[in-house]
């Protein structure tokens, strides 16, 4: 069965293929705003598109786009995404992962360089052959470098030991916690379940109003590069092109969210699997009901484990180790 999450990933991949192939950018928009229409939905899209008015009631969703959804869905198969994979190397996508690499400059390292793969990338930077290309000043190519010699993870996320990230993650989430209207900062993902390296950093944050506290976070003077910024998310570089991913959530969601951004990825498809078992529905906003749609938890993570049947479990043991098993 196809998921909210593989809709949205497909969407946002179509998106940076049509900018790789240079589309006009109101297309590639409306692809990365119904990606995000449906990274917010708090019911299946499957189920949307079964019931009455289907995929035309959502915002942003116009005809081609909910026929391709459509398709996606019925099929398992887009073959509008295919047509584009074989027009555009889908290695491509894997370079515009870099630091102060997006897909214009991918599109450009393509049709200046011939570029399509992270090696070929790597070979061209050592060479000396990025200099004076488009785009691509002598900082990008040094951040480049040293992106490419990093310890990678298997995601291709460069990664930096526990002890460079703490002072940042310190410094961040206390600068955050100082901004007006904001109720509770803390800092989730890999970083809060104790791992050696850290990729990236998520900080949650409680608030009555976030799309003011992300456009605060986005001016803090520790930030370095505005990646993007929407209504409940903001993603920067801090440190030397270290990302940073701050959430807005209201405070009844803050308990949901730091569950949803502190759990590994197998963790939290074995709870929405516990969950959808049970006739609920788990997200980043709560809890809820399937039949009927309320909500019954989200403000702390003890009332989302205990909405699922388990004991609190401890950030550190959400690996899908057992540990849920364990927790019933």
């Amino acid at each position: 069965m196809v998921s909210n999450e593989d809709v949205v990933r497909t969407l946002e991949r179509i998106a940076d293929l049509l900018e790789i192939r240079g589309e006009n950018a109101f297309k590639v928009r409306a692809y990365r705003q119904a990606a995000a229409q449906v990274e917010h939905l708090d019911e299946s899209i499957a189920g949307i598109a079964a019931g009455e008015g289907g995929l035309a009631r959502l915002t942003g969703f116009g005809a081609a786009i909910a026929e391709k959804v459509g398709e996606l869905l019925s099929t398992g198969r887009l073959r509008y995404l295919e047509e584009l994979e074989a027009e555009v190397p889908p290695t491509l996508l894997a370079i515009c992962e870099l630091p102060g690499v997006g897909p214009r400059t991918v599109a450009m390292l393509w049709r200046e360089a011939g570029i399509t793969t992270m090696d070929q990338l790597r070979a061209a930077a050592r060479s000396g052959a990025l200099n004076g290309l488009p785009r691509l000043g002598m900082k990008t190519v040094e951040r480049i470098v040293a992106t490419l010699d990093a310890p990678r993870e298997h995601s291709g996320k460069a990664r930096r030991p526990r002890a460079d990230v703490e002072p940042i993650a310190a410094e961040l989430s206390d600068a955050v916690r100082a901004l007006p209207d904001v109720r509770r900062a803390e800092v989730a993902g890999s970083f809060r379940r104790g791992k050696p390296t850290i990729g990236d950093l998520d900080i949650v944050v409680a608030t009555g109003k976030p799309p003011g506290i992300l456009v605060a976070f986005a001016a803090l003077p520790e930030v370095e590069r505005v990646l993007v910024r929407g209504e409940s998310k903001c993603s920067v570089e801090v440190a030397s092109s270290f990302q940073v991913d701050c959430r807005a959530v209201a405070e009844d969601q803050f308990g949901a969210a730091m569950q949803y951004f502190t759990g590994s990825q197998a963790h939290n498809v074995r709870l929405r699997g516990r969950a959808i078992r049970m006739g609920l529905l788990l997200n980043e906003y709560g809890v809820f009901r399937i039949e009927g749609k309320e909500r019954i938890a989200g403000e702390t993570e003890e009332d989302v484990y205990a909405a699922l049947g388990l004991r609190w479990i401890a950030p550190e043991k959400r690996e899908d180790r057992g540990e849920v098993e364990a927790a019933v």
